[in-house]
């Protein structure tokens, strides 16, 4: 102990002392300096005021018997110094995010670290604020996954939604779980070598969570408006519910993405042959699954002409960057869950739709040895001496919107072939039309001019919209959906618009 300098030996002395009622000025006397110096010298050493980490640490080691002990939370708040249940609730709450019953009802658990241990990871207060929005978020997420499961349990429709509500359910678990797992390796950022693409990880995996908050939500809509009258109101609070988490999960990405402003992603360098490997077998494996499905007797062409628009961007393996796969998966992933609400409508067909979770799995699998690559930048699979930074450029706005309305397009491919025989040779071909002006607006979204074309995007998802709103119309009981998907296609022009 005696080769440490004074302020750790303060450190070890708090951790001795942590259950006592800890003041500046005994800490200070302890290792025989005035209030002031200490204060000071604490403060630059530590980053935080003395008593500000004492509370931190109490609050990481009460965390901790909370989820490893059978302690009431009462018993915990007491043995910290806390004088009731109600001050130690605020206190955690504001420190994790979370109460401390939720904290342990979710096993939200992190390993609570010494400061010597976070000073010699270079671990900052950074950590702590990405830990209360992870904690707050998956938190959140379970207890939605919860309440989806009770409500739909009490009656509301038919069996069908019941298979569709657990559905959303276990997706909404999952999500959950790889936030979670994001927050096991929080506390470790700094102590690997790669502690950089570590908080990458976090940044892409808060913005995944948005993502896909964001897509179920307008799963949700898009299935309800297909249902009829009393199902919409019976399942409107669960949809509510959904929309919330979105909202919230949007605002958290916002808050750790600012917190890493200044990181960019990882180079592929040295990995490049494996890499083509991985990226050829999903290749392979996408073809074998649009195959199967391409068949125009079935009602299955849009799940393979999306697969095929997936295989086409992955044949190029010198622009595949890390983020453009993983938005190529969240593409997958939302024609792996068309196909199943296509497979619970007819089971027999289950054999069809085997080679897209095969396809899924290789895609998933391809992007996660990709996130594996430990550099320090971001950029394509092809060896570049720069890459760009992750920020929210215009370039990356116009990437977003590009992806948003392709997905709303796939959706609206899935309902024109859906509504099949009722729709007239006219309204096919109207709907044929606002298919293409969304493909156009897409394809110039994803260009290096997507900027200077700015007019005729909003010209061209303006036009899809009255098409679609119009078809709508005219298809009277039977437009619930084509028009939800185009008040979702019209959703962007406002801020696309203001951003010129």
């Amino acid at each position: 102990m005696h080769d440490k300098t004074p302020i750790f030996r303060s450190l070890d002395m708090i951790e001795e002392r942590i259950r006592e009622k800890l003041t500046v000025e005994a800490l200070a006397r302890g290792i025989h300096f005035s209030k002031y110096h200490y204060q000071r010298l604490f403060r630059e050493a530590v980053g935080d005021s003395v008593m500000g980490y004492v509370t931190r640490r109490k609050l990481a080691l009460a965390a901790g018997e909370l989820a490893e002990t059978d302690s009431t939370v009462l018993e915990v708040a007491l043995k910290y110094g806390y004088d009731s249940h109600e001050g130690f609730t605020r206190s955690f709450r504001a420190h994790m995010g979370v109460t401390p019953a939720e904290y342990r009802k979710y096993r939200l658990h992190v390993r609570p670290q010494t400061m010597e241990e976070r000073s010699a990871m270079m671990y900052s207060k950074t950590t702590d604020k990405i830990i209360r929005e992870l904690n707050a978020l998956i938190a959140e997420a379970r207890e939605t996954a919860d309440y989806t499961r009770k409500y739909r349990g009490t009656g509301h429709g038919e069996e069908f939604y019941g298979q569709f509500w657990e559905f959303m359910a276990a997706r909404t678990e999952e999500m959950a779980g790889e936030l979670a797992k994001i927050l096991e390796q929080v506390t470790a950022i700094a102590q690997r070598p790669d502690g950089i693409t570590a908080r990458f990880r976090i940044i892409k995996a808060m913005e995944d969570a948005a993502f896909t908050c964001s897509v179920t939500v307008f799963q949700t809509g898009l299935m309800m408006a297909r249902a009829g009258k009393e199902h919409r109101e019976a399942y409107g609070p669960l949809c509510q519910s959904y929309s919330r988490l979105a909202e919230h999960a949007r605002m958290k990405a916002g808050c750790i993405s600012a917190f890493f402003q200044e990181l960019a992603g990882l180079i592929f360098g040295d990995m490049r042959q494996n890499g083509a490997q991985r990226i050829q077998a999903a290749v392979q494996a996408g073809r074998d699954a649009a195959g199967k499905l391409s068949d125009p007797a079935l009602p299955y062409g849009y799940l393979a002409e999306g697969i095929a628009e997936i295989v086409k961007q992955l044949s190029k393996p010198d622009e595949v960057a890390v983020s453009k796969l993983e938005d190529l998966w969240f593409r997958m992933d939302t024609i792996a869950f068309a196909a199943r609400t296509d497979m619970m409508r007819e089971p027999s067909h289950e054999a069809l739709f085997e080679g897209i979770w095969e396809f899924r799995e290789k895609l998933n699998d391809l992007t996660k040895f990709l996130r594996s690559l430990q550099e320090d930048m971001a950029g394509t699979f092809a060896e570049t001496d720069s890459a760009p930074a992750r920020d929210r450029s215009p370039e990356k706005m116009y990437s977003d919107l590009a992806m948003q309305e392709g997905i709303l397009l796939f959706w609206l491919k899935g309902e024109i072939q859906k509504l099949g025989k009722i729709l007239e040779e006219e309204q096919k071909a109207a709907l044929r039309t606002v298919c293409a002006k969304m493909a156009q607006a897409v394809e110039l979204c994803g260009s290096e001019t997507a900027q200077t074309q700015a007019e005729e995007i909003i010209r061209l998802l303006g036009e899809a919209y009255e098409g679609l709103t119009a078809q709508a119309e005219a298809l009277g009981e039977y437009g619930g959906p084509l028009s939800y998907i185009a008040e979702e296609v019209k959703g962007p022009l406002q801020y696309l618009t203001a951003y010129r």
